[in-house]
Order: C-alpha cells, then sequence, then structure tokens
C-alpha cells in the first residue's frame, strides 16, 4: 500500500478548501454575466420591436426620385429598354408626384430613341394633355419637334396641322433649333415623295433626274425658307444647308445648289453626324458638276471622300463615269479596279465589272475584256439559275410561298430567308423591303418582350408557392434573421442559466435523463447563427451548391448547341451532295435529324424550366427553409426540457425572475414573427394580384400579337415577292450584260479580223498590181528590143 505523504494530504485539502470558498464567488460573477447579456438582449428587442413594418416594402421618402435617377442613368447609357421600363413604372404608379413630368416626357423619348414610334407618339401627345401645367411647359416644344420627326419617320402626318398650330402659339425664343430643322424636313417630306433626288452619274441609283415633276412647290419653297432659317452655328445647320442645296437642284438652279453645297463644307466637321453630311456633300457637289460639266471640279469633289467612308465605293463607281466623259479610260479603269480592291462586297462592283469590261473592249483589249465577261456571267450565271428555279417551283402561287417563308421565319427574317446564298452578297435591301423587315424585326422584338414577361411571371409564381416567401423579401428576410438570431441567444442564455442553476443540485434518475436529452441538444447550438455574418456563411454553402446546378445546366446547353451546330452540318453536307446518293436514304436521314432537332427543343425547354425551379429554390435559402426550421424545434425542445427539468429538479427561486424574462423575450420575438409573417403573406397577395393582371394583359398581348403577324404575313409576303423579282431581275440584267459583251468582244474580234483581212487583200491586191505594173514595163521593155533587130534584119541585104 502506497504511502500518501503529509504534504500531498495538505494541498488537497487546501484545494477543497478554495473550492468551497470560491464557488459562491463564481456563481455571482456568471449571475452577473448572465444579468448583462440579458439586459443587453432585452434592449435590443425592444429596438427591433419598435421598427415599423409595412405591408409594402420598406422605401425612403425619396423613392420616386432615386427611381427617376435610375432611369436617367439607363437613358444616359443608351439602354433605353430599361430606361423605358423604370419610367412606366413612375407614371403609371406615381401621377401626382413631382416627378412625373419629367418621368412622362423621357418615357416618350426613351421609347423613341428604342424605335417604338407609335408607343412615343402616344406618351409624346400625353405629354401635350398637360400644357396648360408648369411643370410639362420645359417638354412641349420638344414634344412637339419629336412628333414631327415620328411623322417623317412612319409618312404618317395625321395630327401634324395641329402640332404647327401649337407651335405657332409659341414665343419664337423658345423654339429650339432641333425643331425648326424638323419643321423644315417635314415640309419637304410632304413635297418631295423621296428623300433622294439627286442623280447618280451613269444612272447608278438613279433615282430620277432632277425636274419637279410630282413635287409640291408651293410647299417645297417653304421648305426651304424653313430651312434658312436654321441659324449658322446650330448642330442641325450643316444638314439644312444640305436640304437647301437638294431642294435648288429638283428646281434646276444648279448655281445655286453648287453654293448651298459649298456652304455646308465650309463649317468644320466636329461629329459624326456632321462627318456624314460632309461626305454626303461631297458627292452630291461631284454629281452637280458633272450635270455641268465641270468634271475636274467633279473628280476633285468625288476624291475628298475618304477611303474609311462608308460612300467610299459609290464615290470610285462614280469618278469613273467622270474619268469616260473626260475620255480618259485608262483612269477610269484604274478606279474601277481599285473599287474591287478596296470594297469587294460593295453593291457596285456587279456594275463596276462590267463598266470595266466596255472600257477594255473600248481600248482594244479583247482578252482582258471577255475575261472580265466571263468572270461576270461564271459568278452570276448560278445565281440567276437558282432564282430562276426557285421561283419555277412555286409558280402555281409565288405570293403564298414568300407568306410562308414570312410565317416560318417570323422571329428572324431577312435576305437569309427568301435569298440563295450566292445571291445574299449582292442584293440590297432597300425602300419597301428595308421598311418591311424593319415591321418585322419590331413584331420579333415586341414578342421577345412578351415572351421574357411570361418568364418573368413563371418565376414570380414559381417563388410565391414556395412555402418559406419570407426569404423573398429582403427587408423581411433581413428582420426574421434579426429574430432568429436573437432567438439563438436566448437559447444561449437559457442553457447558461438551467448549467448554473443545476449545479451541484442532486437528482434523480428521471431528471437525470432529462438532463442527458438536454445536453444532447446543447451540441448544436453553437452551430446556430447569431450575428448577419453567421447567416451568410451558413447560406453561402447552400447556394453554392445552386451555382453548381447553374453551371452544369450552362455546360448541358453548349452541349445542345454543339449537337445543333453537327445537325446543320450534316444537312448542309446532304443538300451539297444531294445528287450522288440515294434519295430515300437522303429522306430517312432528313427525318433522324428533324427528330434529333425535335428532341434538342424539348431538352432545352426542360432546361429553361430546370433553370427556374432552382432560381426558385436558391431564393428559399436564409431563414424559414429546412435548417433554420429544425433548429426552430431544437429550441422548442430544449425549453420544454429545461421547463421539465426545473419541475422535477425544484428550480431555484433565485433564477425563477431570469427565466421568466427569457420567456418574455422569446413571447416578443413571438410576436414579431408573427407580425412578419402576416406582411409577408399581404405581400404574396398584392403580387399574386399583380402577376394574375400582367398575365391577362399578356395573353392580351399574344392576341393582338398574333393579328399583327397575320397582316404583316400578307402584306411583307407581297413585298417580299416584289424584291425577290426585283433581285432576279438584276441578276437577269447582271448576266445579260454581260452575255452582250461577250457578243461585243466576239463582234468586235470579228470586225477586227475582217478589217484586218480587207486591209491584207487591199495590201495583196496593191502588190499583185505593182507586181503587174513592173512586169509590164519589163515586157514593154523586152518587146521594144526584138522589133528593132528584126528592123535590123530587113534592112542588110
Amino acid at each position: 500500500m502506497r504511502v500518501v505523504s503529509r504534504r500531498a494530504v495538505s494541498f488537497v485539502a487546501s484545494a477543497l478548501l478554495a473550492g468551497v470558498l470560491f464557488a459562491p464567488v463564481a456563481q455571482a460573477q456568471e449571475d452577473e454575466a448572465i444579468e448583462r447579456e440579458l439586459v443587453g438582449l432585452e434592449g435590443q428587442v425592444a429596438a427591433l420591436m419598435s421598427e415599423p413594418l409595412r405591408s409594402e416594402s420598406l422605401r425612403s421618402a425619396t423613392f420616386v426620385e432615386e427611381r427617376l435617377t435610375d432611369g436617367e442613368l439607363f437613358y444616359r447609357l443608351q439602354d433605353y429598354i430599361r430606361a423605358s421600363i423604370i419610367f412606366t413604372d413612375i407614371v403609371d404608379n406615381y401621377p401626382q408626384h413631382a416627378a412625373f413630368p419629367d418621368a412622362l416626357f423621357l418615357l416618350a423619348d426613351s421609347l423613341f430613341r428604342a424605335g417604338d414610334y407609335l408607343g412615343a407618339r402616344t406618351r409624346f401627345r400625353e405629354v401635350l394633355s398637360h400644357s396648360s401645367e408648369p411643370g410639362f411647359r420645359p417638354f412641349i416644344q420638344r414634344s412637339l419637334g419629336r412628333l414631327i420627326e415620328i411623322a417623317i419617320h412612319t409618312r404618317d402626318f395625321e395630327g401634324i396641322d395641329d402640332v404647327f398650330a401649337q407651335l405657332n402659339r409659341l414665343p419664337p425664343s423658345e423654339i429650339e433649333a432641333a425643331t425648326t430643322y424638323f419643321r423644315a424636313k417635314y415640309l419637304y417630306n410632304r413635297a418631295v415623295p423621296a428623300d433622294d433626288v439627286l442623280r447618280a452619274p451613269g444612272g447608278s441609283q438613279d433615282t430620277g433626274h432632277p425636274a419637279t415633276t410630282g413635287i409640291d412647290l408651293a410647299t417645297l419653297d417653304q421648305a426651304r425658307q424653313a430651312f434658312e432659317a436654321v441659324q449658322e452655328g446650330s448642330p442641325y445647320y450643316p444638314q439644312a444647308r444640305y436640304f437647301i442645296g437638294v431642294i435648288h437642284t429638283l428646281r434646276e438652279q444648279y448655281p445655286q445648289a453648287i453654293e448651298a453645297f459649298t456652304r455646308v463644307l465650309r463649317a468644320p466637321a466636329t461629329t459624326q453626324e456632321h462627318i456624314q453630311v460632309s461626305e454626303l456633300t461631297q458627292l452630291a457637289l461631284g454629281r452637280l458638276y458633272y450635270e455641268t460639266d465641270q468634271l475636274e471640279q467633279a473628280v476633285e469633289a468625288y476624291q475628298a471622300i475618304p477611303r474609311t467612308s462608308a460612300n467610299f465605293d459609290e464615290a470610285l463607281y462614280e469618278i469613273a463615269w467622270v474619268y469616260i466623259r473626260m475620255g480618259d479610260a485608262t483612269r477610269a479603269e484604274r478606279a474601277l479596279e481599285v473599287l474591287a480592291v478596296a470594297a469587294p462586297d460593295s453593291h457596285f462592283l456587279p456594275d463596276a465589272k462590267i463598266l470595266r469590261g466596255n472600257l477594255l473592249l473600248r481600248n482594244g483589249r479583247f482578252e482582258e475584256a471577255n475575261r472580265v465577261f466571263r468572270e461576270v456571267a461564271r459568278e452570276f450565271g448560278p445565281v440567276r439559275r437558282e432564282l430562276d428555279e426557285m421561283l419555277a417551283e412555286h409558280q402555281a402561287d409565288p405570293i403564298g410561298y414568300f407568306r410562308q417563308l414570312v410565317r416560318e421565319n417570323m422571329q428572324t427574317f431577312d435576305a437569309n430567308a427568301f435569298l440563295p446564298p450566292l445571291a445574299q452578297r449582292w442584293a440590297s435591301m432597300e425602300g419597301d423591303m428595308d421598311r418591311a423587315l424593319g415591321v418585322l424585326q419590331d413584331l420579333a422584338e415586341a414578342r421577345q418582350l412578351v415572351t421574357e414577361t411570361s418568364l418573368l411571371v413563371q418565376r414570380l409564381t414559381a417563388a410565391l408557392s414556395q412555402p418559406n416567401r419570407v426569404a423573398v423579401f429582403a427587408d423581411l428576410r433581413r428582420q426574421r434573421e434579426l429574430t432568429t438570431g436573437f432567438r439563438n441567444r436566448v437559447l444561449r442564455l437559457r442553457q447558461r442559466a438551467i448549467a448554473l442553476e443545476s449545479r451541484g443540485a442532486a437528482a434523480t434518475p428521471e431528471l437525470e435523463e432529462v438532463r442527458a436529452r438536454r445536453r444532447e441538444i446543447e451540441r448544436f447550438i453553437d452551430r446556430m447563427p447569431t450575428r448577419e455574418e453567421d447567416f451568410a456563411e451558413m447560406d453561402g454553402e447552400v447556394v453554392g451548391r445552386y451555382r453548381r446546378l447553374e453551371r452544369e445546366l450552362s455546360r448541358m446547353e453548349v452541349e445542345l448547341l454543339g449537337m445543333e451546330a453537327r445537325i446543320a452540318a450534316t444537312e448542309r453536307y446532304l443538300a451539297d451532295t444531294s445528287g450522288t446518293r440515294d434519295a430515300s436514304g437522303d429522306e430517312a436521314v432528313a427525318n433522324e435529324l428533324r427528330q434529333q432537332r425535335q428532341a434538342i427543343d424539348d431538352y432545352r425547354t426542360e432546361i429553361g424550366q430546370l433553370r427556374i425551379l432552382i432560381e426558385a429554390g436558391r431564393l428559399q435559402v436564409g431563414v424559414g427553409d429546412d435548417r433554420y426550421q429544425r433548429h426552430e424545434r431544437l429550441r422548442a425542445e430544449h425549453a420544454r426540457l429545461v421547463g421539465e427539468e426545473r419541475r422535477l429538479g425544484g428550480g431555484s427561486s433565485r433564477m425563477e425572475p431570469t427565466f421568466r424574462r427569457i420567456a418574455t423575450l422569446e413571447s416578443q420575438l413571438d410576436a414579431r414573427d408573427a407580425e412578419i409573417d402576416r406582411i409577408v403573406e399581404e405581400r404574396t397577395a398584392s403580387i399574386r394580384a399583380q402577376v394574375d393582371e400582367e398575365s391577362g394583359r399578356i395573353e392580351g398581348y399574344r392576341r393582338e400579337l398574333g393579328q399583327l403577324e397575320g397582316e404583316a404575313e400578307e402584306v411583307v409576303g407581297a413585298v417580299t415577292y416584289q424584291n425577290f423579282r426585283r433581285v432576279q431581275q438584276r441578276f437577269y440584267d447582271l448576266v445579260l450584260r454581260a452575255d452582250v459583251g461577250r457578243i461585243d468582244v466576239a463582234w468586235a474580234e470579228r470586225e477586227e479580223h475582217r478589217m484586218r483581212v480587207e486591209m491584207l487583200t487591199r495590201e495583196r491586191s496593191q502588190e499583185l498590181r505593182s507586181l503587174d505594173d513592173e512586169f509590164r514595163e519589163i515586157t514593154d521593155e523586152g518587146g521594144g528590143g526584138a522589133a528593132a533587130e528584126d528592123d535590123a534584119e530587113e534592112e542588110t541585104p
């Protein structure tokens, strides 16, 4: 048996005595710590309870002004669609606010700049309906000017006389230069049926020789006077002088037109618009100098257009005609060669090639001319045949065929939809076709916006259908995080209080069982969040999982794009090699490809639905989801076990006030959470009502779009057919001119050969005559000597 030393016994006794002496002190310190934290919690909970909760999201007193600023920011960034959405929110929901006039005008101008002229016209007219109110006064004349611009764009001049009447009532000092300019342009458009009236040399882009046929001369003179009213220094001064030159050209007043165009060039071109006007002015001067036989000046005007200009190819083509009139075929040919190199995709190039071939023919370079004509025929002959075959296949109802094309390609209709690939490079979409494509583009954009709105409705519906709707509202979510954090802090206080109360107390087996279950729960208490960063860290892990799912969906979408590309490549290969295989086999492959395309569309639809579900699920991450509900159950169970433990152990009266105060805090937090839940339900009901209302509007929009698309199908189908025939005629003319050129080359070579044969024949005849003459001379000389000898013989006896 080990012998315990006296010193060891003394040390153990001292330790036990210290524990007995200092236990009350430690307990008092723990009581004070609990009291301090409890007082702090009571103050924080009281402050939280005093914060107001509103049925709508908490908004600052300057919310509308902030929204207006946001809209103006998008407006300045030229994101007019987003700007119009924000301004629409202000206009529709806050018509009594002081920012309403600014929002309404900016909404109208955003729609105008986005190309929605009809919507902009409605809003500008709404601005004018408030013309008597002081807040709208700064926008009146600008709205009038915009309405004139819209009338010019749409060529719908109904109601413009009323606009002019309102403008005439304004003081001249308040009318801006833009309004003056567009009023003049409106008069010009009323007087002249087309904008481009200057005739290009050689007939390219010949829109009519300057003449007064079909022009309202009285209105045209009013337009000139209105353009004259635009003061020098105005940003519209160059454009106004340009139109004055055009008006003089229409009246065949060429010297005055040249003077007006020259004044355009005197102003420095500091903006991109002024640079474009200067380049158009140089073209106009070149054409006028050409018409007035001032050919050197015409060359200078065309050469002033820089190589970087979009009009450089046009200037090269027209300067070639100037050189031809000057009789300098070499420089004309050189200009056309530069055109072929500098602008290989120019729509002037086919005509330029024909012209170059004719110049080579004129210069007697038959082989080169024939090569150029053959090149044109070889390049454009297949296009012509393809166009002819395409029309022949649908000769029974060609317009119906083009209507079907419009219907099948309504979302992305362009030249690719109705022209063969070879023809697309050289076809130009101008006039009615360009406007028709603009209509389809507007319809496609409207359809896209309706689709995006429908998708937004689906996303909102999915988010509001989830059980944890409090996470959708940022302000209420933060409130719930605060109450949850306080609950977890209260839980830790209860844990410390019950631990302090049960310290050193005797326990029955039943009480020990309750305590064991309580302590089992307390193992999870430290993991429960109490601070804002705790919530962020806890939620970030789950949000990361959703992000990984979204990345996986994006990877699947990329795979679908690759599959579509392979299908398109296979279809192209089948089309290019259709004559080398059995037709039935090709049809089977085509059917399989169609099924694969349908499968890709189905997969893409499923991916879209999954993306909505993932987004809705990610919105549910946060207070109120399954993790926090589990915490709530643990807190409730812990409170029940503490109550059971105190009942079984006979809770001390000293800790009773602490537990009552803890229960009071939880009751206050319960009341706060109930209020949050009530507001969540109110907001959800309000949003659902708005979503249902918007869903009804969307259905109405879809019906209206369907009617508009039906009308567009009829109109655009007919316009497309007419444009197709023009394109077909253009390629027919190109091939015909190339064939005529080849015939001219052959005829010229024949004529050259005939003339050479005639020349050689004449030379041969001349040589034969010369030989005959020489022979006669020789013969005559020989004949004379023989006669003398005969005479001499006769005289000899």
